[in-house]
């Protein structure tokens, strides 16, 4: 019984021909993987969270259970613009990440690279201002009113060992220090 052998390029052409079963999907500035459910999907990109990412499905009409690579694409524009501009489609103002700007006094909702900017500007600012926030941040101390006597040194945690009495060994209590019978 002899086994056919295919050649390495027919391989590749009836690979070609199968459909794949994971679909990559660029939403803003995140690849996320098209096997997942909407709901679940959205969460992977920075600043959208389980109440923003329901709240989008919900006004859009979108199921949540769906797997992100079955949405079509009208509906994928739609997502997209939502995720941009949630005041256009009616997104309630508690579900926004950035409300009552200090500049503006409006509320916005930053995603992805805007959201890891607008965050740095405004502790750099807040260390430049020397505030109290600001000067714990410049230290990398905890900063909203956690222990800190006992809970970790640093965001980081605990840092090396305590220091602190050790034991001494059986050898070490039976000889006697030097200089100590004169």
């Amino acid at each position: 019984m002899q086994v056919e052998k295919t050649s390495g390029k027919a391989q590749r052409q009836q690979q070609k021909q199968q459909p794949q079963d994971r679909k990559i999907i660029r939403i803003a500035d995140t690849d996320i993987d098209g096997n997942k459910k909407v709901s679940d999907a959205l969460r992977e990109i920075k600043g959208v969270g389980f109440s923003y990412s329901n709240a989008i499905l919900k006004v859009l009409n979108i199921d949540g259970s769906k797997h992100l690579q079955d949405i079509d694409g009208p509906s994928m524009e739609k997502l997209k613009d939502a995720l941009k501009n949630p005041m256009k489609f009616g997104i309630p103002s508690w579900a926004l990440n950035w409300r009552r700007d200090e500049t503006t006094g409006s509320d916005y909702h930053f995603i992805s690279t805007d959201l890891r900017s607008r965050m740095a500007m405004h502790i750099q600012a807040l260390k430049d201002s020397r505030s109290y926030r600001g000067y714990r941040h410049s230290f990398s101390y905890k900063l909203r009113g956690q222990r800190v006597k006992s809970r970790g040194a640093n965001f980081k945690g605990r840092v090396g060992r305590s220091l602190g009495v050790t034991k001494k060994t059986a050898q070490q209590q039976q000889k006697p220090a030097a200089g100590a019978g004169k």
